[in-house]
């Protein structure tokens, strides 16, 4: 009895597991609710392995029954002989007005065809591919886009027929055409972000070239080219600079995959001097860089004689060789090899996916999509960081030691590009990216670079000083913007510094700068303690020697000076050192602290008339606009380094406020601006008449047709044109300032 109730019981599971499943709709059904389905979830498909089968076969009720359901977003059918031909029934419930489109990823098939036999009288409604003309796009785009019907029957049904000679991986949808916009502008992100690395690359390089005439920086140049060609045919973008040109997108994909494959062989003969080093390795070598080019240009020439998976299995040779002699190197001990391993491990681990995506083997939509360019970049980045970090890069005289210690800073590096590149890659791939994360992700970048430059640029620093000056406290305050800019965990920082409002660096001043925010970053506490700052500046006027005096507390107890990571507090370290300083860390607990003394070249600024009647207040300089205009931003800081007081407000009603609450004695000298994001030159109308007879109004401004005369006549007291901020505004203010002075003067009757 037990046993029959058991059987029943697993009966009836079975059947209502088999009622659900089919119960599910097998319909792309398009709605309000329903903005973009994938046909992986409600299509299916059949192989036509003779490639002869016409739609009416095809949609008769024998071959209808052997269709298979797709069952997954991603469709990997790898190296197919003959036809796949894919089936779906489409519901458009969408309302008025809306449009929907057939969305086809397949960027490398030749035959891309769909049919609608049931509307239009199993006429063909698109024919596509790479073998076909790319005026027969109906909307000329990389991917194949097919707007759909409006006026259709509630249900109809829609045949997709695709062949390749290469491995067929696609992504089709049906969605509305907001959803298409969005995607579109998705992947013109990317793309855009990705060709921008290169570009950077590219013109550093040739920068390298033209200074040291080494080959190895131009090899490196055409292979950045090489990439940008090979990404562009991978994601249909050849056709729109060459509609012409059927089936130039599959050669130049041959010939870029393999052209790369030579050139980063060549470009390893030069990084590593095989030559001299390794002379053996360098015949193979040599044989690698000829084989990889002959096949390149017989892909290209007739890329339907050979399978493409002799091409692959050539490019893949290629790398594997690449990685035992960059191993064998690294045993050798041959200078600058520790970079080279990191980059092939880089491209080979990225490659080696990227491949097992293609032919089906991996399931990773995005990494087929996106993962060669970034993996090569990835790579192109490793070596870059090794190229700027030395001069000669194949002196054979060069210390092995120190070989092996920029090894370790391009480890670093190369897990710092990688965490920013994740973070990047994250906001991308999600369906609405943070802006602000991205540009967060981006300044870390450029910051990581400016710490390899400073890091180049150590040992000319030590012998020649950097004349540039600037004030010391605006020079905090910009690190202290700098740093809040890059941080991601809300860090709470107090700045200290009364004492250095008056002195004025004149030698080293953005290398100090940049000593402040290493600070902040590498102290900072990842909880919400706060991190004290103090600044002070010792002079010994006996001596003529002055000392910056930099005091952090309390430091956590993680951070030492001696680690071993270059770009951690030992990048402080080097950093103080080469500007002739002395940093140490002293105490336990909340008492610990981080004293840094460094010697500066610095004069005190005297406070002018005007600086001390903006103190007392007695003087109000008001700036109104954006504050992220750029010409606000560069009077402000000039203002600031002469010790001038000033009024920030971003809008005139702020300024009636001010007016209505101003003290008996106090005098307003406005600054309005002109510029893209400021019109000044209108906003002064709206409050000229609640303004006093000792108020002045100044125009700053970059319009080249703006006079003074013309100022006056609008009612403004002077004129400064965005080149004479440093030169002419200051005058002004002061030649004001005294104006009123003497008409506060008592007149002696004679």
């Amino acid at each position: 009895m037990i046993n029959h109730c058991k059987q029943t019981l697993i009966l009836l599971t079975l059947l209502l597991m088999t009622n659900i499943s089919f119960a599910a709709p097998m319909m792309a059904l398009l709605d309000e609710e329903n903005q973009s389905v994938n046909i992986g979830t409600v299509g299916s498909y059949y192989i036509d392995e003779s490639a002869r089968l016409s739609l009416r076969d095809i949609d008769s009720e024998l071959l209808r029954k052997r269709f298979i359901p797709l069952k997954k977003d991603f469709q990997q059918f790898g190296l197919i002989n003959g036809n796949i031909w894919i089936k779906v029934d489409i519901a458009q419930r969408l309302p008025s007005g809306q449009s929907a489109v057939l969305h086809i990823k397949a960027p490398r098939a030749q035959v891309v065809d769909v049919y609608t036999p049931n509307l239009l009288n199993n006429q063909i409604f698109a024919e596509m591919g790479d073998e076909r003309p790319y005026q027969n796009r109906l909307i000329q785009y990389p991917d194949y886009i097919i707007p759909l019907p409006a006026n259709v029957p509630p249900v109809y049904t829609a045949y997709i027929k695709i062949s390749s000679r290469l491995p067929i991986n696609l992504v089709i949808e049906i969605k509305t055409l907001s959803e298409m916009t969005k995607d579109v502008q998705k992947d013109n992100y990317i793309t855009g972000f990705l060709i921008g690395i290169l570009l950077l690359l590219f013109v550093s390089n040739v920068f390298f070239f033209l200074r040291t005439k080494h080959p190895m920086y131009l090899v490196y140049s055409a292979l950045l080219v090489g990439i940008g060609c090979l990404h562009f045919a991978l994601h249909g973008l050849i056709y729109q600079w060459f509609s012409e040109s059927m089936g130039l997108q599959e050669r130049l994909y041959n010939f870029s995959s393999l052209a790369c494959a030579a050139l980063i062989t060549c470009f390893t003969r030069y990084y590593l001097d095989t030559r001299e080093s390794l002379p053996r390795i360098d015949k193979l070598l040599l044989f690698l860089i000829v084989s990889n080019a002959t096949l390149a240009i017989i892909f290209s020439i007739s890329p339907q004689e050979l399978n493409v998976a002799f091409l692959s299995a050539s490019a893949v040779l290629t790398l594997i060789t690449l990685l035992f002699v960059a191993i064998f190197s690294v045993f050798k001990r041959v200078p600058y090899s520790s970079y080279y391993l990191v980059a092939r491990i880089v491209l080979s681990t990225g490659y080696l996916f990227w491949i097992l995506a293609a032919y089906g083997i991996l399931s990773t939509p995005f990494w087929y999509e996106w993962g060669l360019t970034t993996s090569i970049i990835l790579e192109a980045l490793v070596h870059f960081t090794g190229i700027i970090t030395r001069h000669t890069p194949t002196n054979p005289n060069t210390s092995k030691q120190e070989g092996l210690q920029n090894f370790d800073v391009v480890s670093e590096v190369a897990d710092l590009i990688t965490t920013q590149t994740k973070v990047i890659d994250y906001q991308y791939a999600s369906t609405e990216p943070k802006h602000e994360e991205l540009k967060r992700a981006y300044k870390h970048l450029s910051n990581i670079a400016t710490r390899i430059n400073h890091l180049q640029n150590l040992k000319a620093l030590r012998e020649h000083s950097d004349l540039s000056s600037s004030n010391l406290q605006l020079l905090i305050d910009q690190a202290t913007i700098d740093f809040y800019a890059l941080d991601q965990n809300d860090s709470d920082i107090d700045i200290h510094y009364d004492a250095t409002m008056r002195w004025e660096l004149m030698n080293n001043a953005q290398t100090i700068k940049h000593v402040y925010q290493v600070i902040m970053e590498e102290m900072r506490h990842q909880t919400d303690q706060v991190l004290n700052i103090h600044s002070e500046v010792e002079s010994k006027e006996r001596d003529g020697l002055r000392t910056l005096h930099i005091k952090a507390y309390p430091i956590p107890s993680s951070v030492m000076l001696d680690n071993t990571q270059s770009f951690g507090p030992r990048y402080l370290l080097d950093l103080v050192n080469a500007l002739g300083g002395q940093i140490e860390l002293s105490g336990e607990g909340r008492r610990r602290s981080l004293h840094c003394k460094v010697p500066i070249h610095a004069r005190q600024i005297e406070l002018s008339d005007l600086a001390r009647a903006t103190q007392a207040e007695t003087i109000i300089p008001v700036i109104i606009g954006h504050q992220d205009s750029e010409l606000i931003e560069r009077t402000s800081n000039f203002l600031h380094s002469r010790l001038l007081s000033l009024t920030h407000i971003d809008k005139l009603d702020d300024l009636q406020l001010l007016i209505s609450n101003r003290a008996e004695k106090c005098q307003f000298i406005i600054l309005l601006f002109e510029d893209q994001k400021n019109f000044g030159a209108s906003d002064l109308v709206s409050f000229i008449n609640n303004l006093h007879e000792n108020d002045a109004c100044l125009l700053i401004s970059n319009n080249v047709n703006m006079s003074q005369e013309y100022a006056n006549a609008l009612g403004f007291n002077g004129f400064v044109y965005s080149s004479q901020i440093e030169t002419k505004l200051l005058f002004d203010m002061e030649r004001i300032h005294r104006e009123i002075s003497n008409s506060r003067m008592p007149r002696i009757n004679r």
